[in-house]
């Protein structure tokens, strides 16, 4: 016959909540990319100005420190799902990018670093109460943004320029 306390245990771990596979998230860590382009830095710098201004609203701008910062923009992950009755929907995300440039020598370096975050509520998360049911949760990014943004800026500065002093009403 059982003993009452493993019978206690067998109940317990029997009513446990089940785990749902969307609230499991990867534990965040910073993952920068890096480029290095064949240009000067007032030339790179240029290019990544036009780019990242394309992609989001900039939120920091230091020529002097070769810092550009983007405001967080709304969107859905690339890697991270929810997963209802088999299907695959992304997980609503929230982004923003910090880029340094340095000059190296004829060369600038470009450091991406791209912060990602999940909307997640308390319960799902674990989190402790603050007054909001939902919250934000660092995640790690895929870097995909972060090369898509390295290749936009290589291809602005393989794009064939035209003389300033061409007259184009000719």
């Amino acid at each position: 016959m059982p003993t009452p306390l493993l019978l206690l245990a067998a109940l317990s771990v029997g009513c446990a909540p089940r785990t749902f596979p969307e609230d499991s998230l990867p534990e965040h860590e910073e993952r920068p990319v890096i480029g290095t382009f064949n240009a000067d830095f007032d030339t790179v710098w240029e290019a990544t100005l036009q780019v990242m201004g394309d992609m989001a609203p900039l939120d920091d701008i230091s020529k002097s420190d070769g810092l550009i910062t983007t405001s967080w923009v709304t969107g859905f992950s690339d890697y991270i799902y929810k997963a209802y009755g088999g299907t695959r929907i992304p997980e609503p995300v929230r982004w923003r990018m910090d880029v340094t440039l340095n000059s190296n020598g004829g060369r600038t370096d470009v450091r991406v670093i791209g912060h990602e975050q999940v909307e997640k509520d308390m319960i799902s998360a674990n989190l402790e109460f603050t007054g909001a049911i939902y919250d934000w949760i660092d995640v790690p990014s895929s870097t995909a943004r972060e090369r898509d943004l390295l290749e936009d800026i290589l291809s602005m500065l393989e794009r064939p320029r035209a003389p300033a002093d061409y007259d184009y009403a000719q």
